[in-house]
Order: structure tokens, then sequence, then C-alpha cells
């Protein structure tokens, strides 16, 4: 299952400041994830030197995380837009999450989780996803 992962996610995953989100990070290695340059610039502003090279090195270790440079289409963005997004930055998220195919988008974000219902996919908290996940691989 194809998932994207939005900034704050890798933050708190590699800062250690919460649990749902260190795991999900551990996992990496195991899942198919798709993440926009725009979301790993974020992250790497929010981490320090030494966190980054964490980050870099557990990616190195996820064959199946994929970095995606090119630009989200504009239709998709107004999408989101207009369904009540109310950042462009989490518009661009939304709508690169549909245009990638994404099963799921995991977010502790309140926008999303309150305010989006998309059709394409579904928001989960780390939560909630890491629920579904060991369900589904116990199951």
């Amino acid at each position: 299952m194809r998932i994207c992962i939005d900034s704050n996610q890798f933050v708190f995953g590699i800062e250690g400041s919460d649990p749902a989100s260190e795991e999900l990070m551990m996992l990496l290695p195991r899942l198919e994830v798709v993440v926009p340059r725009l979301v790993m610039k974020e992250v790497t502003r929010n981490l320090s030197d030494a966190q980054t090279k964490s980050l870099y090195a557990l990616l190195n270790k996820a064959p199946r995380v994929t970095i995606v440079d090119e630009p989200v289409p504009a239709d998709l963005v107004n999408k989101y837009v207009a369904l009540g997004l109310p950042e462009k930055a989490d518009a661009v998220i939304g709508a690169f999450a549909e245009w990638q195919g994404a099963k799921c988008l995991i977010s502790d974000n309140r926008h999303f989780l309150d305010r989006l219902r998309p059709d394409a996919f579904e928001v989960l908290s780390p939560d909630e996803f890491l629920r579904h996940y060991y369900e589904a691989v116990s199951g």
C-alpha cells in the first residue's frame, strides 16, 4: 500500500517526541512511501544537523521511500484549496497524495483530520495508521 507522510510525523519521529511517529519512522524500510520534496525541505528546516543525518540514514535503509521533485498539477492543488485547506502547503500535500495514488495520508494536522474527506485517499493519524498496519500484517 502506497502512503504519504506529512512533515510533522517525520519531525516528531526523528526527535522522538511522539511514540507513534517514532514507530512509523522505524517502519519506513517496510513501507511504500511517496513524499514531495516540499515536505522534506520543511522537515530538514525543523531538525538539527545531527537529526537530519539520522533521517537520511534511515531513508537510505528504506528503498521504497520516494522523494518526488516534480510539481503537483495545479488543477489538483486548486481542488484541495476548494475543499477548504487553508494553507497552500496543505493543499499541495493533499493534491500530491491523490496525484501519486497514495491510499492514505498520515498526518496529525487538524486541517487534514477535521476538514478533509477526500475520495482518493484516507487521512489517518499516526496511531490510526499503526493500528491498521498491524491488523493487516497479523490478519
